[in-house]
Parts: C-alpha cells; structure tokens; sequence
C-alpha cells in the first residue's frame, strides 16, 4: 500500500461518471488514485485486466486495490477527440494487442435485443475494453487505454464500433482504422454493432440520469 493523506491529493481536470480520478506525487514518482462510485463494478477482475494489459504497454501497471479505490501508475498523455491518420493507427495497434490477449471468463451477457440483431453473424470473442470512449484513451508516443471497468469477454466488434461511433470516423478514416486493425471485416456485422453501441450507449445514460445506477455511499 501507498501511503497518502486527503490532502496529497490533487483533482484531475479529465474526470468520468464512473469515478474520481486523482494524482499523487510521492517524491519524483507519480501515482494515480482513482476513487470508485459504481458499486455494481467487478473490481478484482478489472484490477487483473488492467495488469494484463500493462504487460501489453497498453495501460497502466496497476498497484493496489481495495474496495474503495484503485492506485496505479500515471501515465501522461492526451485525450483527443479527433485523430490524425497517425493516431488512429497507434489506436488501431493498442486495440489489436488487447483482443490478443489471452483469457478465461464467460462472455458478457447482453439483452434478448442484442442477442436477436447479432445471432446470424459468426461470433468472434475476445478480451473488450467495453468502454472506449475519447476520455478512456491517451494519446502519446503510443495508445494508452484506462478505465477498465467494463472490461469482458465480448465480440470483437464492440470495440471495433465504439471506436468508429465515438471519433465520428468518416469513411475514409473508419476505412483506415480497419486496415490498420488488420483483420478482414464485415462491414454489416460492424453496422450493426454501432446500432448496439447507440441502443447501450443511451440505455446507460437514461438510468444515470434518472439516478438508476447504483453508487457507492
């Protein structure tokens, strides 16, 4: 464990719905604290998905968890919310190392809707980050991903089409992106899972707003 007081802590301008996010400076060494608000969250399996994934240098190494909060390394980095052609391979190249991971665990269980738009098409199961949104990514001399929440077994185009729906891709960009990934794809299957991506996408935002999801007091 770290030691740290409250007021070692300093806020971080970037902050999501999920958590509060802080650094800690300890000498020359910088730290990130992050303070969980969801309580339905899994932390034990995203603590070890984060490591897996630190061994990948796609995220950060993870140091210490408990059922509050999570201390880790502090990456320094940029979020964007549109890339250069250069970006978006160093984006396509951390997602590639990612989905090769390796890892036993159950697939994610979605809606009979969800289910019912993808059940024609050849399920394709790998290691998602589930969540990559524009403040989940960091941009420096690579891709750094955070946020591993909602990390799970799941189709590989989940994140494919998070990633074209939350940069707003034109053709030629979500083209580039693709090549860049580096697998042949199929362009109805990805079609769909923005469909899926939008229906979650605003299922999650309505119970937050109608204060549905379950916070830590």
């Amino acid at each position: 464990m770290i030691n740290f007081s409250e007021d070692e802590l300093i806020l971080l301008p970037n902050q999501g719905h999920c958590n509060l996010n802080y650094l800690l400076e300890k000498g020359e060494k910088k730290y990130h604290v992050r303070k969980f608000r969801l309580a339905d969250r899994n932390r034990k399996f995203e603590f070890k998905i984060q490591k897996l994934a630190s061994k990948k240098k796609i995220a950060a190494k993870a140091f210490y968890l408990d059922a509050t909060i999570m201390i880790g390394e502090f990456i320094e980095g940029v979020h964007k919310s549109k890339l250069s052609y250069k970006e978006i391979r160093k984006l396509a190249n951390s997602i590639k190392k990612l989905h090769k991971i390796k890892l036993r665990q159950k697939p994610i269980i979605f809606s009979k809707e969800v289910i019912r738009k993808t059940k024609k098409f050849k399920h394709e199961l790998v290691l998602c980050h589930g969540d990559l949104n524009v403040k989940n990514i960091l941009f420096e001399k690579t891709a750094k991903l955070i946020d591993w929440e909602y990390a799970g077994i799941n189709d590989k185009y989940f994140d494919l089409a998070t990633v074209c729906k939350e940069f707003k891709f034109n053709k030629i960009e979500e083209a580039y992106f693709l090549r860049a990934y580096g697998d042949k794809i199929n362009f109805k299957k990805l079609g769909v899972y923005k469909e899926i991506y939008e229906i979650l996408h605003k299922e999650w935002f309505e119970k937050l707003d109608k204060g549905k999801l379950e916070f830590l007091t």
